[in-house]
C-alpha cells in the first residue's frame, strides 16, 4: 500500500485506485504510453532550461521560435550553418525569411537518413533519396555525406554565425560542435532541435557549456536557442 507520504504528494482528484486506473491504462495502450514518456521529457527539459538558465521565454512551436532568431539577425552580416536537412523544411522557411542579413548558408546532410537508430527510429529514418532540396537561391551550399567528412573541406567564415543543429544524434552533433568551437563568438546563435533529447543535451551539457557561458533566448517544449555569451575555454 503506498506510504502517507506519498499519497499526500498526489493531486486531490486522484486516489490510489485512479492512480492504479490511470497507470494501468497507459502500460497496456503503447500509443499513450509513449506520448506520457515524451510529456515527461518535455517537462523535464523546461525544468532544465529554467534551472539553468533562468526564466524561458516559451513560444507553442518551433516557426515562432525561428522567426525571433530571424529577429536577433537583422544587424551585421551572418553565416548560417544547417546540420541535419533532410527535405529542407526549415532551409526554405528561413530563406524565405532571413532576408539580406545572411551572406551565405551552408546545409549538411547525408541525404540518405539517419546513420544509426535514434529513439524508436530505425537507421535510413528521414531518408530523401539522396537528393537535395529542390531551393533557388545563390547564398544556398549543400554539402552531401557525413558530417565528419564534409565540414572539413568548407572554409569558415569571418561572419558572425547562427548555427542550426538538428543531426538528432549525438556523435555527429558533437563533431560540428568541436569543429566549428574555436571560430564561433561571443554574440553567434545556436539552436538545437532536440534539445529536449538525451542526445543533444548532452552536446550542450559536455561540449557546449565548457566553451561558452549561453543566454537563453527561447525555447519550445523541444526545441532551445542560445545566444553564445563569453568564453570560457580556447
Amino acid at each position: 500500500m503506498p506510504s502517507r507520504s506519498f499519497r499526500s504528494a498526489l493531486p486531490g482528484w486522484v486516489s490510489t485506485t485512479g492512480l492504479y486506473v490511470l497507470t494501468y491504462v497507459t502500460y497496456r495502450c503503447g500509443a499513450i504510453r509513449r506520448k506520457v514518456a515524451i510529456l515527461n521529457e518535455c517537462v523535464n527539459h523546461l525544468a532544465w532550461l529554467r534551472d539553468r538558465f533562468g526564466r524561458t521565454n516559451l513560444h507553442a512551436h518551433r516557426e515562432s521560435l525561428w522567426k525571433s532568431m530571424i529577429g536577433e539577425m537583422q544587424e551585421g552580416t551572418w553565416t548560417v550553418y544547417e546540420f541535419g536537412v533532410a527535405w529542407g523544411y526549415t532551409t526554405d522557411f528561413w530563406l524565405s525569411r532571413v532576408g539580406n542579413s545572411v551572406e551565405s548558408w551552408h546545409g549538411f546532410d547525408r541525404f540518405t537518413g539517419l546513420p544509426r537508430g535514434w529513439r524508436d527510429l530505425p537507421a535510413g529514418e528521414f531518408d530523401a533519396g539522396g537528393k537535395t532540396p529542390a531551393i533557388d537561391d545563390p547564398r544556398l551550399h549543400w554539402h552531401v555525406g557525413d558530417v565528419e567528412q564534409t565540414l572539413p573541406s568548407v572554409p569558415i567564415s569571418p561572419h558572425r554565425k547562427c548555427v542550426l543543429f538538428d543531426l538528432d544524434i549525438y556523435e555527429p552533433t558533437a563533431f560540428a560542435w568541436e569543429y566549428l568551437r574555436s571560430s564561433l563568438s561571443p554574440g553567434d546563435l545556436a539552436y538545437f532541435d532536440e534539445s529536449f533529447d538525451t542526445d543533444e543535451r548532452k552536446v550542450i551539457e559536455h561540449h557546449v557549456l565548457k566553451d561558452f557561458r549561453l543566454e537563453l533566448i527561447a525555447s519550445t517544449p523541444l526545441a532551445s536557442c542560445f545566444r553564445l555569451a563569453e568564453r570560457i575555454s580556447n
